[in-house]
């Protein structure tokens, strides 16, 4: 087996048989023993245990790295929320305020209205007061004139009546003095 080297995976790369003569001082793995294949494989086990003790540390490490930034973004919205809940409680409260100062305004200038509905209205009762009052004097006197234009109306008809009747009696006498 000493030097003869397959030439089978040579060819497709186009290496000519004296650059595979160059090639022919390493040793064939068909002379490691079983202690060096042993201790290499250990070897390589050890290094694989080590990477893979380094990938699950670096693993954990980004888990709670992960962790970690979830929980300042969650506290970050948490404070970004209470904020906008602050935010919008004073913005309510500044609206209910303004709510209130325009329903005290209406209040006021409905209860002022109202006084000065009370004031008309009175003015009017006391208006209406002085006229029923007045229509009453003036009925009153009317009436007294009425009863003094029938004390007239009397005497005049009266004195009329005995004028009518003393006209009778002379015309009746003239008139028997005439004819008779």
């Amino acid at each position: 087996m000493g030097d003869v080297v397959s030439l089978d995976w040579a060819r497709p790369l186009g290496l000519e048989d004296d650059t595979l003569a160059e090639m022919d001082n390493t040793p064939h793995m068909t002379e490691i023993t079983r202690e060096e294949l042993s201790r290499t494989l250990s070897a390589i086990e050890e290094r694989m245990d080590r990477r893979v003790d380094r990938m699950e540390r670096d693993a954990e490490k980004r888990s709670l790295d992960y962790k970690a930034e979830l929980a300042l973004r969650d506290e970050q919205l948490r404070r970004e929320l209470d904020l906008r809940q602050a935010s919008f409680r004073a913005e309510q409260s500044a609206r209910d305020a303004a709510l209130n100062e325009k329903f005290a305004g209406f209040l006021g200038a409905q209860a002022e209205r109202d006084k000065a509905w009370e004031k008309i209205s009175e003015s009017r009762f006391e208006r209406i007061e002085k006229d029923v009052s007045s229509i009453k004097t003036d009925t009153k006197k009317v009436g007294d004139d009425v009863n003094g234009i029938k004390v007239t109306m009397a005497k005049y008809l009266g004195a009329a009546v005995v004028i009518g009747a003393l006209a009778s009696a002379a015309l009746g006498a003239a008139a028997k003095h005439f004819l008779g």
